[in-house]
């Protein structure tokens, strides 16, 4: 893919924004430390949205845990959620996209994790079950923010059925451990990967935000060339690299920092993302719009 053709389109005289999607995280990215969205991000995703871009909420989170947001800020197109597992229409509850584990892998994975004695999250189509409370379980739930996990021991019970994927959570030196036991034992049938210290994740193969993204792209009949990204870690390094042009947040990961063609300036973490896209259409559209900026001040 030729990443600098929309910049070189610009650059000839093409004055109209060139993008008709713009994929945004979430968490670290669109929202402010207290997980609100600030005035300025919400002045910014309507500038994109009055030039004519779709915003397609990107997120790790579940596709329940997305709505509150995608309704507060008016928003239409399909959502991209589970990192890619899932494109919904919250609109219509249309499923464009819905990947699971293979429904012996699960179980497989769900008999090893109580062998290992850690609690087990189960992301099912219908909702989140975990196995066991424990200090990690709770500190999952506070960081994925999803609001009706339910508690069942009896989860091996599922048999594997509709996983999207399964999260191990225990003490990250015995996650550590177990990350080094499983890798190759199931590399060839999942995604392992430790996402923070404590958490060991298993996704379908070939699963990211941008596969997500391609998908709905192509459904939209658009090429990724004419999309956006914003992000600010590791789930987001594919799909920042991978559209015309991804910004970095101010405080992201060396991975997305690099994996970006640009980084948002530095200045207030709330507004990281008004900024990025300030500096989107300063690269992209140098028409001057006079009365977007009396409203952003």
């Amino acid at each position: 893919m030729d990443t600098n053709r929309v910049e070189q389109k610009n650059s000839a005289g093409n004055q109209a924004f060139p993008f008709k999607v713009a994929a945004v995280d979430l968490d670290g990215t669109l929202l402010c430390p207290d997980k609100t969205v600030s005035v300025a991000n919400q002045r910014a995703i309507q500038r994109l949205r009055d030039h004519g871009c779709q915003i397609v909420m990107a997120s790790g989170r579940r596709h329940e845990d997305i709505l509150p947001y995608y309704h507060q800020l008016g928003l239409t197109a399909p959502v991209i959620s589970c990192d890619g597992i899932v494109i919904k229409m919250p609109l219509t509850e249309e499923i464009f996209l819905e990947k699971t584990l293979h429904e012996s892998l699960a179980h497989s994975l769900i008999e090893t994790g109580r062998e290992h004695k850690v609690s087990i999250y189960y992301y099912h189509g219908e909702s989140v079950f975990y196995a066991h409370e424990n200090e990690y379980t709770l500190g999952y739930q506070a960081c994925t923010r999803s609001r009706k996990p339910i508690r069942n021991e009896y989860i091996h019970e599922l048999k594997g059925n509709r996983a999207q994927k399964l999260v191990f959570c225990e003490h990250p030196s015995r996650i550590a451990e177990i990350k080094a036991h499983l890798t190759d034992r199931f590399k060839d049938h999942a995604q392992v990967i430790e996402t923070e210290p404590g958490y060991l994740e298993f996704m379908p193969l070939a699963t990211s935000k941008f596969t997500g993204l391609q998908a709905l792209m192509s459904k939209l009949d658009f090429h990724t060339d004419q999309a956006l990204a914003f992000g600010d870690n590791w789930n987001d390094v594919e799909i920042l690299g991978g559209v015309g042009f991804g910004v970095a947040m101010t405080v992201s990961s060396e991975a997305a920092k690099k994996a970006a063609k640009a980084v948002s300036p530095a200045g207030d973490a709330s507004e990281s993302f008004a900024r990025a896209v300030d500096l989107v259409f300063e690269r992209f559209h140098s028409v001057a719009e006079p009365q977007l900026a009396v409203a952003r001040r």
